[in-house]
């Protein structure tokens, strides 16, 4: 029996006997108040040297991005899926998660996103969203923030990161676009300075989980790469879309990494 096809059996048994999983869906409807992890509050950050630019509700509506009067139900099911994840890892002190998929448009990036602003949400933590995807980035455009310059030009330009940092208008969270297009982007991934980037943003706040927005898995060495720097991975596969095979071999492919949750996508199950 394959090593996914056991996790899988695992996860099911769990499911069935109704113990914790790392196993969420999104956009099922799931009332409970999971938030009894806090450590301790932190301050809201005042961004006098980051840029806030704040996107409207009608924009964040639109792309399905949470914001103040969002439905509950989407609430409750990021809400969950961040307390099962900072159960997984605020123990062994792991905060940088990599968001991934199968196979591209299975809403990676909108779970990212949505699991960023949750876990800024938490009174205990600060989070940065970093968009990693530097084959077709679509944080910036999927929050309606305007982010000029981002990881590309942080680590080819030696910038500072306050000059491409963006606060999207939501407390406690930060935004690191892809920045300017680069063909090469597995070399740019595999180089020595973009996984110190990484060490650096991991270990600079101790109260800041940091959220990658990787390519997908399949035919992308980016992620493969990339899965080495991340202390876990959250793996999002689509209802009716993402075949098993697929499941499968992304999976395999990832090998020894530490996959700390799959996010059943689209999910339209009440």
């Amino acid at each position: 029996m394959s090593k996914i096809a056991k996790a899988l059996e695992r996860a099911q048994a769990e499911r069935n006997a109704g113990s914790p999983t790392a196993f969420a869906v999104v956009h099922k409807p799931v009332r409970q108040a999971l938030n009894s992890m806090s450590s301790g509050p932190v301050a809201v950050p005042k961004y006098n040297m980051t840029a806030v630019k704040p996107s409207s509700d009608k924009h964040k509506e639109a792309n399905r991005v949470l914001h103040g009067v969002s439905n509950q139900s989407v609430k409750d099911s990021f809400n969950v899926l961040r307390t099962l994840l900072l159960q997984r890892t605020r123990t062994n002190g792991w905060n940088a998660l990599m968001v991934t998929s199968p196979t591209r448009g299975n809403g990676k990036s909108t779970v990212a996103i949505n699991l960023a602003i949750s876990i800024a949400r938490d009174a205990s933590q600060t989070a940065l969203l970093v968009d990693a995807n530097l084959r077709w980035p679509s944080i910036a455009d999927t929050l309606g923030v305007d982010c000029e310059r981002g990881l590309t030009d942080l680590l080819l330009e030696n910038l500072e990161p306050p000059e491409v940092l963006v606060n999207p208008g939501i407390d406690k969270l930060v935004v690191l676009g892809a920045g300017r297009t680069v063909q090469e982007t597995a070399d740019l991934i595999g180089a020595p300075s973009m996984q110190n980037l990484v060490l650096e943003m991991k270990h600079r706040y101790p109260d800041r989980y940091v959220v990658f927005d990787c390519p997908h898995v399949l035919d992308m060495p980016d992620t493969m790469m990339f899965a080495s720097y991340v202390d876990g991975i959250v793996l999002v596969v689509e209802e009716g879309v993402t075949t098993k095979r697929e499941l499968q071999t992304a999976m395999e492919m990832l090998g020894n990494a530490n996959v700390v949750g799959v996010v059943l996508n689209k999910n339209t199950a009440q």
